[in-house]
């Protein structure tokens, strides 16, 4: 879905927008095109066309609030068409090849290249990031959660409490810059 505005609101933005009615108002949440899964990033609350002049003039209520419900937000973008198929597949081609030339063993370049890949599945919204990167390189589950902590013990990726996902460091990128020269493949 793509933005559109009326001359009067403002402007256009690339990014998935849900409008819903509560009451006599008007909700819309919106997320831009390319971000990480899950909810919205705004939410834009504003007197429906059709809404109560009474209701409107009260204001808003903590009622009204809590009834915006960010997980239909979330199930309809289920509904909408993805690219994040074809996204992680291309993706895990390149994954494949960086492995290939990869020494053996857990190396700086190895967790880097990893950590990489990791935080791009989560990026596009991938909501069983493991299981993809499973899947792309072909080692267990387990085996792969060890090598993430590993990942993260060594400084090439951030901790996100709860959830998946994280940053790549500093370490990270300049591990990875230096592949591009030919460098940063040595085993700690």
């Amino acid at each position: 879905m793509e933005i559109t505005r009326s001359p009067g609101g403002p402007p256009p933005r690339a990014g998935i927008e849900v409008e819903r009615r509560i009451g006599s108002w008007k909700v819309t949440m919106w997320r831009p095109v390319g971000s990480a899964g899950g909810g919205p990033q705004e939410i834009r609350i504003e007197p429906h066309e059709d809404g109560d002049p009474q209701e409107i003039a009260r204001g808003l209520s903590s009622t009204v609030l809590r009834q915006i419900d960010t997980r239909s937000f979330v199930e309809t973008l289920d509904t909408v068409p993805s690219s994040i198929g074809g996204v992680v597949d291309e993706e895990a081609g390149l994954l494949r090849g960086w492995l290939a030339d990869a020494p053996r063993g857990v190396s700086d370049m190895y967790l880097a290249m990893l950590s990489a890949v990791y935080v791009r599945v989560v990026e596009i919204g991938e909501r069983a990031p493991i299981r993809a990167l499973e899947q792309i390189t072909s080692t267990k589950q387990a085996t792969l959660k060890g090598h993430l902590r590993a990942a993260r013990q060594r400084g090439f990726l951030t901790k996100v409490e709860g959830k998946a996902g994280g940053q790549l460091t500093d370490k990270a990128n300049e591990v990875l810059r230096g592949m591009k020269r030919g460098a940063g493949t040595e085993e700690v």
